[in-house]
């Protein structure tokens, strides 16, 4: 009979996951050779020991802040338990005492195809953010309903002929999965032919998700170069550009005799299938109060929207800048938008052309979990090692975008572009935000950590000393009535390792996290038709 390979590590314990990606780090137990075919597979046996085990119950409740992460991160070392009013250490104690020896850490990866519960985490956080920025809320105030607000999406222009969809009148109702027939894809009748021989024509009419779309017609021709410098200088494009509207708008508003005013922004980076990168961006209108700068006061009411779209389009029409000199271009790239843009008005509520707050808040929050993968190019931070496995002057089109970088980044004043190049040139963040727009991603963490640490003391098992949710921020104060902080835990501890010790406790601790998932999906419905009930029910004489 056959030995069979049981790679456990290939367990998709995750909807939506599979293996785990390149340098995210693998479970720790060994692969399995089994002799026999009908033998349980190694995650069920691991997971059979764990649950016989007479501390599981303790290991459930130690594990349950990361369940639901793919890899999180281990930590070992010691805890102290120290008075915040002097400085006294009340308590000390050592991982060792802790179920496996470590605290089990979620990974906080925001992207989808590394850890999709810690990115649906992080996407929920990002909604959270930007729509609170537009109707208030969360100590933003409730007045930013009442901003002028606009949406726009800019791109990076041609660096060569790409295979496209073009659907010239789309009737679907969801533009995201458009299954409208689309038009050919550069359609002409003389047919020429590139320098290199390249027919510069394609007669397909291509589907969404085609692996050409994006793919140039003649990779020899493409300018990849340019391409990964642009993606490299689009923060300072976008800086540039906010700048020169904000100014415009200043002067208008100075024209009509109003005061100053700003304006505040939230940005959501995305890679097209051509692996340039193009910005969502929502822009508000907020008035100066010079005796408070930092505070979020209302407008003058002489400026709107329009007058915020026409500010916009003229700066992404006419900003223009030459990077510095390189070796290979000692003129420097021209940065400029591509002549493809759009922006149009929010409101609380969609009609026309304007878009409501909550489709803008979530589209800024899906895309704030995606990176390189619309490319077809996924991996870590390249290096001389691993290089090789990536990039490729004569390869496909993501390879030549990474040997660009690489090439390019040789020289030290553009060492950015070998830093970045597992990204194509692009080394910002992928939501940013103006510091005066909304509420941060920290503040955010801690009022979720909060909570779960009241939820902990109603239930009836606290977390134990040292548990995630405590390290940082442990209060032994009475959170119902905000009592003062009485006690700090804090840690002293080190890296152990990535990932869960065996597939067995993966599968264990993601089946436990997706059950409390339910039971609070569904505990939510019992209580929205609760209360539906007792506003159709008339009140009793």
């Amino acid at each position: 009979m056959p030995i069979q390979l049981d790679t456990a590590s290939a367990l998709a314990l995750t909807p939506g996951t599979a293996s785990p990606a390149p340098g995210v780090g693998a479970n720790t137990e060994p692969h399995l050779f089994s002799p026999f075919v009908h033998e349980p597979r190694q995650h069920v046996r691991t997971a059979l020991e764990r649950v016989a085990r007479p501390d599981y119950p303790a290991w459930l409740r130690h594990v349950e802040s990361a369940a639901s992460c793919t890899n999180p991160i281990r930590l070992h070392g010691s805890l102290a338990t120290v008075n915040t009013h002097t400085g006294e250490i009340l308590a000390h104690r050592h991982t060792s005492s802790l179920p496996d020896g470590v605290i089990y850490k979620a990974c906080g990866n925001r992207r989808h195809t590394v850890c999709p519960a810690c990115a649906t985490t992080y996407q929920h956080d990002a909604y959270h953010l930007v729509r609170a920025g537009l109707v208030g809320g969360k100590t933003v105030p409730d007045s930013v309903r009442t901003h002028p607000a606009v949406f726009a999406t800019l791109t990076a222009p041609s660096f060569g002929l790409v295979h496209t969809r073009d659907v010239r009148h789309c009737t679907c109702r969801d533009k995201t999965r458009c299954i409208c027939r689309a038009a050919p894809c550069h359609a002409r009748r003389d047919a020429p032919s590139c320098p290199h021989g390249t027919p510069l024509v394609c007669w397909q009419r291509h589907a969404a998700g085609d692996e050409q779309l994006g793919r140039p017609l003649c990779a020899d021709c493409y300018d990849h170069a340019h391409h990964v410098v642009w993606n490299h200088h689009a923060g300072e494009l976008w800086r540039r550009t906010k700048q020169h509207a904000e100014r415009h708008l200043n002067q208008l508003a100075r024209q009509r005799g109003l005061t100053k005013i700003r304006l505040s922004h939230g940005k959501a980076a995305e890679y097209q299938a051509r692996g340039a990168v193009h910005f969502h961006i929502l822009l508000r209108l907020d008035g100066i109060d010079p005796d408070n700068p930092d505070a979020i006061t209302a407008p003058p009411d002489g400026i709107t929207a329009d007058d915020i779209i026409a500010a916009v389009t003229l700066a992404a029409t006419t900003i223009a800048y030459t990077t510095d000199s390189h070796p290979t271009r000692l003129d420097g790239w021209p940065i400029a938008w591509g002549g493809q843009y759009e922006i149009r008005p929010i409101t609380l509520s969609a009609s026309g052309d304007a878009l409501d707050d909550q489709a803008v808040a979530a589209y800024l929050a899906k895309y704030s979990t995606k990176g390189t993968e619309a490319t077809g190019h996924t991996s870590r931070r390249l290096t001389l090692d691993t290089i090789d496995l990536y990039a490729s002057p004569h390869g496909t089109h993501p390879e030549r975008l990474i040997a660009a970088a690489w090439t390019l980044g040789q020289t030290p004043e553009w060492a950015g572009l070998r830093r970045w190049a597992h990204m194509l040139g692009f080394g910002g963040h992928f939501l940013t935000k103006a510091r005066r727009y909304s509420i941060t991603f920290g503040s955010i963490r801690e009022e979720r950590a909060a909570y779960k640490r009241a939820q902990a003391l109603n239930d009836g098992h606290p977390r134990p000393e040292g548990h995630p949710e405590t390290t940082r921020f442990h209060r032994q104060a009475n959170l119902d009535t905000k009592t003062e902080e009485t006690t700090l835990v804090i840690g002293f501890l080190t890296y152990a390792g990535t990932g869960w010790h065996t597939t067995g406790d993966q599968l264990l601790a993601n089946t436990a996290a997706a059950q409390a998932r339910e039971r609070t999906r569904a505990g939510r419905e019992e209580l929205a038709y609760e209360q539906a009930r007792s506003l159709s029910t008339p009140l009793a004489a």
